[in-house]
């Protein structure tokens, strides 16, 4: 599947057929980061898992804003006969947030895995600052050494494939996507408001051992949205996709299962 931005066609890695399940990826990732998980799905569903602009193998430049990175999501969507099944982590889910604020029809049922709704405090905005400080002074290698240990669980941290196959993910990114992304997140919207008004079928996905966006907030954020469902990942930390997918799999296999 192909798709225009800013002039560049971009391509939109699929695999298998059935309904549509769109997985968006987080920061500072790419779309590989849901190989494992769309390995498991693709038997079942027809698996989009695009690069957002400026990330892994997209030629588009990287925008500032979230709600840019929904345009792009919602122009995959305008390709597609029918509401798809959404799952977005982390920034990801940041940004099926803001579609769902402006496209709910489009979306027939919603993952949010490792996220949150609201906005980052000044503490939060604060890091993000240095992080985009960081990556201009020492490029994102020096990212990728410092976000590692975020995103995994300790056990996690001790797998060397994982970590060698998730260093070599962040590293494979542009400086000024990284710096866009943090700058779209330091800046994003509250979307705690918006919780309550989501009337679609919904998951909540977090790890157990999720430091960066901890299940309380996960527990939260399912209770305020009408009839969603809480799945909590033993072992794993926020990377939960990458460090569970066969869990991470089996629970978006059976909530997606029931779009039909």
């Amino acid at each position: 599947m192909r798709v225009d931005r800013e002039g560049q066609a971009i391509e939109i890695r699929e695999s298998g057929a059935g309904p549509v399940v769109l997985l968006l990826h987080g920061y500072p990732l790419d779309g590989a980061m849901w190989s494992g998980v769309a390995r498991v799905l693709s038997t079942t569903f027809r698996v989009l898992k695009p690069d957002l602009p400026g990330h892994g193998e997209s030629p588009a430049p990287a925008p500032s804003t979230l709600e840019a990175h929904a345009d792009f999501v919602e122009a995959i969507l305008a390709e597609l006969p029918a509401p798809v099944g959404l799952a977005g982590f982390s920034m990801g889910g940041y940004v099926a947030l803001a579609l769902m604020k402006r496209r709910p029809e489009k979306v027939r049922a919603l993952a949010l895995v490792d996220t949150r709704a609201g906005a980052d405090d000044e503490a939060g905005r604060a890091k993000r600052e240095d992080a985009i400080s960081l990556v201009r002074a020492q490029g994102v290698e020096a990212i990728a050494q410092a976000m590692v240990p975020k995103l995994l669980s300790p056990d996690g941290a001790r797998k060397p494939d994982l970590v060698e196959r998730l260093t070599r993910m962040i590293k494979r990114q542009k400086p000024e996507a990284v710096a866009a992304d943090l700058s779209a997140m330091r800046d994003r919207e509250d979307r705690t408001g918006l919780l309550p008004t989501i009337a679609i079928p919904t998951l909540v996905v977090v790890g157990e051992l999720d430091a960066l966006t901890p299940p309380a907030d996960s527990q939260a954020m399912a209770a305020a949205i009408p009839g969603a469902r809480l799945v909590t990942v033993p072992g794993a930390g926020h990377l939960a996709p990458m460090e569970r997918p066969r869990a991470v799999a089996a629970a978006l296999s059976e909530f997606f299962g029931k779009m039909a």
